[in-house]
This record gives structure tokens, C-alpha cells and sequence, in this order.
């Protein structure tokens, strides 16, 4: 904002003064103007009179004939007034007969000041009465006014008549008024100086100097002064601030105090908070890691117990010996979710959970599901059924396998606890919208409903029931199993594909429903005319309108049996693997599908071994003693020779366990225990090439 230039001292009777003077020539300009009328008014009425009586004198003495010097001597007096130029009178030819100044005696009108009002002479004589005109540059008036000089004997309508020709001067009675005028605008102009003079002290002695003292005041106060008070005295208004100023600097200097104060124990409450941070970032990375290798260490005896029991499986058993495989198989599966779910869950805790974007068939996901899931509900005699809305496209493009994830546990929590009926699955479109203006492509935001008509959640307990390490009801656990966390997982997997889950059971809902969503329920007498549980959860995906994905891209949830031995060609294998167990697993399953392989103990003995013969494919562990499997790929990688297929085969499940080693340069990545139908696929995808 622009400073104003001068202080308040100056400033106000400066204003004062120009205000004044601006004021005082308006003024003075209206009463000039007013003036200039007023003079003229006069001007005319003087006229009016004096060349009226004197036209009607001088008619009346030239009808006596013997009056020429009673005339002169009238024209001449008139000459003596001030505001009277010229005074001339005309004869009847337009000739100077008697004036004012004798040197235009005789002279005609052409050379006269009356040149320019010729016209008006005859129509003067003609209608026989005087005029009064403004002269053509304002400064004058001029009367004409007929006058009968001597007549002819026996003259019926006199023809000699004269003009009485009078200048009154305006500017004469104008100057003395505008002098006037000036006179007074100067005494006016001096006592508006005395009376700015004396506000100027008025002010200073009154005014600016207690408001100098509250500006310094604030200066002061606003580098940080905070004990600066003005203490003005009196009962003015500016006493009135003047204490308002030094409250309020009380209170803010109080105020600062106890902020200061504030905010040092915020500043030492952040610092441990940070450190707190800090120490949970590293008991989270601790937790991890501890997971992930208690993981490894589980899975790495699970797969000789799965594998071998697979192995098992495969050979002529009797009933009884078929179903204590069937326990241990479906014990192995039962742990191997328990790990993934607690690792699952440790990574959504770590923040490292990232949804990926893949090509899938929504109906092939849903019939893949179900029909992994109907042995389980077979076994029950619950009838399980799926529908999917007509409009919804065939292919999107979507993390399908997180989505398999939840909808599999979802299903299977279905099934599991209900012990009769049926479980129905329906998906429809909540609602779509364009994720991008230019492509005109479409994102669809589909509702997932799971109806099952099982035991039902309790009322008191839905409201956590998407808590970790909680279920319904402690009994559940020792009923049906379960660690607690498949619905803490879905949900969380659920909000990072952009929806909501919740649930609706006994009259009670629980979860985050949408705010446009309402329950389909019938109620009577006030309870729900339904049985069992529906779940409910919306996601994200965008529409793919072209996709080139087999119809059997989820082939492997379609079989568990392997193929025949004749569809793999001949390779040459070598497994990397420190443990014994696994190692004979490894040749087992290997020999299963129709190969044999060698073994290194560790990294030093692959390369060893690469050194005397080549090997199609390498079957890689991760760690092993010696050199784990990263390095021997990198040093692999590294070499001339030509190169194998290395496959890692490694109870390290993370994600980035899985980039660590396709950046090391593995070409593909198995996960243990391995099962044969997997490692069969596997090595039938990457050694078409053979």
C-alpha cells in the first residue's frame, strides 16, 4: 500500500487549505458569473432609461427647431459618465450628426462603431421603437433609439428621423466587481491559513505527538519489544486505545509466555515422538524380518512334509493310508495359510503391500474360484452358486490376484461356517466413470455380495470383526480355526483397490458401508427375516476393451493332477539346494514329471559344476551356505559362456525377495513347498525354446 506523503500533522491542514482554496474559487467563479449577469441586467435597464428619456428629450427639442446647442450640450454630458463609450446621433442619411467625440461630426456610419448594426437602422425607423443588443464580443451594450428631427411643413409622416446610437462599457463595472470579489477571497484565504496554523498546533501540542508515541510504541512491540506499554493520560479516545494497546500487549506478552512454554515441551514431546517413530520403524523392520525369516525357516520343512505327502499321494494307497495323506496334505495347506496370512499382515502393518495391474477375465477369475471351492463345499452338501451382472465387461485391468486373495477368503469364511444351505455370490456395477478425458476409457466400481445362510455373526461382536487377531467368538477358534486376521487383510487389501467391505448379520451391520447403500433385509417384528451372514465389498478397476488372454489363464487352480510325461522335452537339470530333505524332494518331484537332476550343496558348487558341463536349467536356492543363490546368478549372468535358464526355487515369499531375484537375473521364480503341477508349468513355459 502506498505510503501517504506527508505526516498527519502536515497532511490535515494542507487538505484544509487546498479544500478551502478549491472551494473559494468555485465560489468566486459563481459569483463572477453571477456578476457578469447582474452587470449586464443593469447595463440594459440603465440603457433602457437613459437612452430612452434622452431619444424622448431630444425628439422634443428638435421639434422646436431651435435647439441645436441645448442638444450638444446634452450629448456632451452624457459623455461625462464613465460607463457610456460613445454617444452619437444619427440623421436621417446615416450621418454623424451630434457625438460624444466631435472628430466623427459629418462622418457617415460606415466608419463608426455602429457599422455592424446598419441593419437595424431602417427597421428602427420603420416600427419606431429603440432596441438594446450584447455587442459581439460581450463586452458591451449598445441601444439604438429613433429620434424625429426637424420636419418638412406640411409633411404628413415625418421621414427625418435619427438614431440615437449609446455604447455602454461592461467591462468597467465587471473589473470593479471581480476586484471586489478579490479582495475578499484573500482576506478569506488568510484567515483559512491563520486557522490551519493554528490546528497545526492544535494537533501537534493534542494529537500527533501521543500518536507518534503509540506508532513507536507498536514498532516497538512488533520487532519483539513485548514490555513496551504507551501510558497516554486523559479521557480522550486515543487514551481509550491507548489503554486497549497496553492490555493486549499484557495479554500477548502473558500469552507468549505460556506458548514459548508450549512450545518447548511440544518441541521435547515431537523429539520423542520421533524417537518413539523411529524405534517402532525399526521393531516393524525387526517384526518383518522376523516373519520373513521365521517364513523361510516354516516353509523350508513344510515343503519336504508337502512334497512328500504329494509324492505319496501319487503312489497305490490303500483307503485308510489315502485319507492320512488327505489329513496331512490339508494340515500343510492349513499352516501355509496361516503363514502367508501373517506375513500378508505384517506387510500391511510395514506399508509394503503395492497392488499390480494385470489383464483378467472377471468371469474366469469367479469360475476358477468356485470351482477350487466346490470340493470344500461338496463335502458339506452346501450349494454353491455364482451370478454375474449381464452389462459387466469381460475383461479388466486390475491387481486379479489380490482380488482372488480376498474373494477366496471371503468364500472360503462362507463355507466354513455354514454347516448347511448355500453360499451365493452376485457381482454388479456400483458405478462407473471416466478415469481418463482423452481415451474416453472407462473405470468401473463393482459391488461383490457373498450370501451364505451359516451361524451368523454375533451383535455384540460385528463391530471388530475386521480387527486383527479378532473373530466373532473365542469358541470359534477352537471350532473352525483360523488366526483372525483373513478379514483385516481383505479390508485393507479392499480400501487399496479404492472400495469399502463391510458386513451385514442379524440385524446388526459392521464395516464401512457406502452412504448410498441401503440393507434389502425384511424385517418382521423388529428381526431380520433372514439367516446366516452377507458380505459385502466394493473395488476398482478399468475396463480393457481388447485383450488377447487364453480362456485358461487359470488353469492351474483347474488341476491338481500332473500332465503326461511326454510333453516336456529332454533337459538337462542341475538343483541348487543345501537341505536334504528338500534335495530329495526336489529329485522326487523332478522324477515325478520325468527328469533327473544333478545337486550342488551351495553357489561355489554351481559354478564349479557350470565349469565342466552345461546345464539347461538351474533350480536355484536363494540362501544357501558359502555363496547363496543371488550371487552365483549375478556371476553367472556375469560370464561368457553360454547361458542356462535359472529358476528360483526359495522359501522367500516377500515381494521383493521375488525382484531381488529377477533383478539378479533369474528368469522366473517358484515359491516353496513346491508342488509338482507348479514346477511342471514352470519349466514347460520357459524351455519351449528346446
Amino acid at each position: 500500500m502506498t505510503k501517504f506523503p506527508f505526516p498527519l500533522r502536515y497532511s490535515i491542514p494542507v487538505i484544509l487549505i487546498l479544500c478551502g482554496g478549491l472551494l473559494g474559487l468555485f465560489s468566486s467563479y459563481q459569483e463572477i458569473k453571477q456578476v457578469y449577469k447582474d452587470t449586464e441586467n443593469e447595463g440594459r435597464n440603465y440603457l433602457k432609461i437613459s437612452a430612452g428619456q434622452t431619444a424622448i428629450i431630444l425628439d422634443y427639442l428638435y421639434r422646436r427647431k431651435d435647439t441645436q446647442s441645448a442638444v450638444i450640450t446634452i450629448i456632451s454630458q452624457l459623455g461625462s459618465d464613465s460607463h457610456l463609450k460613445k454617444v452619437i446621433l444619427f440623421d436621417e442619411n446615416d450621418n454623424v450628426k451630434v457625438s460624444t467625440r466631435y472628430e466623427l461630426i459629418n462622418l457617415d456610419a460606415e466608419n463608426t462603431n455602429a457599422k455592424s448594426h446598419l441593419s437595424l437602422f431602417n427597421q428602427i425607423r420603420n416600427h419606431q421603437q429603440g432596441q438594446i443588443l450584447l455587442s459581439n464580443n460581450n463586452d458591451s451594450l449598445v441601444a439604438l433609439y429613433p429620434v424625429l428631427l426637424n420636419t418638412l411643413p406640411g409633411e404628413l409622416h415625418p421621414s427625418r428621423i435619427g438614431i440615437l446610437f449609446f455604447e455602454y462599457d461592461l467591462n468597467f463595472a465587471r473589473k470593479k466587481a471581480f476586484n471586489n470579489i478579490a479582495q475578499r477571497n484573500v482576506v478569506s484565504l488568510t484567515l483559512l491559513i491563520i486557522c490551519c496554523i493554528v490546528l497545526w498546533f492544535f494537533f501537534e501540542l493534542t494529537l500527533t505527538r501521543r500518536v507518534s508515541k503509540l506508532v513507536s510504541a507498536s514498532n516497538s512491540f512488533s520487532q519483539g519489544n513485548l514490555n513496551i506499554r504507551t501510558q497516554l493520560s486523559g479521557s480522550d479516545e486515543l487514551a481509550k486505545i491507548s489503554c486497549a494497546f497496553d492490555r493486549m500487549a499484557s495479554i500477548i506478552e502473558k500469552n507468549t509466555i505460556i506458548l514459548e512454554k508450549q512450545l518447548r515441551e511440544r518441541k521435547a514431546i515431537t523429539q520423542k515422538l520421533k524417537k518413539t517413530n523411529i524405534e517402532l520403524e525399526l521393531a516393524t523392520k525387526a517384526k518383518s524380518e522376523f516373519l520373513a525369516n521365521m517364513s523361510h525357516e516354516i516353509r523350508t520343512p513344510m515343503n519336504g512334509v508337502i512334497g512328500i505327502a504329494e509324492l505319496l499321494s501319487l503312489t497305490n494307497l490303500d483307503t485308510e493310508q489315502k485319507e492320512l495323506i488327505n489329513v496331512i496334505q490339508d494340515s500343510g495347506k492349513s499352516l501355509l495359510t496361516i503363514i502367508n496370512d501373517i506375513l500378508d499382515f505384517s506387510k500391511i502393518e510395514a506399508n509394503k503391500i503395492k497392488l499390480e495391474e494385470q489383464y483378467f477375465n472377471l468371469f474366469e477369475l469367479i469360475k476358477s474360484i468356485c470351482l477350487l471351492m466346490s470340493k470344500e463345499a461338496e463335502k458339506k452338501h452346501i450349494k454353491l452358486e455364482y451370478h454375474i451382472d449381464s452389462d459387466i465387461p469381460d475383461y479388466f485391468l486390475g491387481d486379479c490376484f489380490r482380488l482372488r486373495q480376498i474373494l477366496l477368503n471371503l468364500i472360503s469364511n462362507a463355507i466354513k461356517f455354514t454347516p448347511k444351505g448355500s453360499v451365493f455370490i452376485t457381482i454388479n456395477i456400483d458405478r462407473k466413470f471416466k478415469f481418463d478425458e482423452e481415451k474416453e476409457e472407462l473405470q468401473y466400481q463393482l459391488l461383490v455380495t457373498i450370501k451364505d445362510t451359516g451361524i451368523g455373526i454375533d451383535k455384540d461382536k460385528i463391530d471388530i470383526l475386521f480387527e486383527p487377531f479378532t473373530q466373532g467368538d473365542a469358541s470359534i477358534n477352537r471350532q473352525y480355526g483360523g488366526t483372525g486376521l483373513g478379514l483385516a487383510i481383505s479390508k485393507n487389501l479392499v480400501e487399496l483397490m479404492g472400495g469399502t467391505i463391510w458386513v451385514e448379520s442379524n440385524g446388526k451391520i459392521g464395516g464401512k458401508q457406502p452412504d448410498n447403500w441401503y440393507s434389502k433385509v425384511n424385517y418382521i417384528y423388529d428381526k431380520p427375516h433372514i439367516q446366516g451372514s452377507t458380505f459385502y465389498f466394493t473395488f476398482q478397476v478399468k475396463e480393457v476393451l481388447h485383450c488377447n488372454l487364453s480362456p485358461n489363464y487359470f488353469s492351474e487352480a483347474k488341476s491338481d493332477k500332473p500332465q503326461p510325461k511326454n510333453e516336456l522335452p529332454q533337459l538337462k537339470i542341475l538343483l541348487a539346494e543345501d537341505n536334504k530333505v528338500n534335495q530329495k524332494v526336489g529329485l522326487l518331484t523332478l522324477k515325478k514329471i520325468g527328469y533327473t537332476a544333478d545337486i550342488a550343496n551351495n553357489g561355489l558348487e554351481v559354478l564349479e559344476m557350470l565349469e565342466k558341463q552345461f546345464y539347461d536349467v538351474i533350480l536355484m536356492d536363494m540362501q544357501m551356505p558359502k555363496m547363496d543363490g543371488i550371487t552365483a546368478t549375478q556371476k553367472i549372468r556375469q560370464s561368457d559362456t553360454k547361458q542356462p535358464i535359472i529358476i528360483a526355487v526359495t522359501a522367500n515369499i516377500l515381494e521383493e525377495d521375488r525382484q531381488k531375484c529377477l533383478d539378479a537375473g533369474m528368469d522366473d521364480y517358484i515359491s516353496k513347498p513346491i508342488g509338482i503341477v507348479k514346477l511342471k508349468n514352470t519349466l514347460a513355459k520357459l524351455t519351449v525354446q528346446f
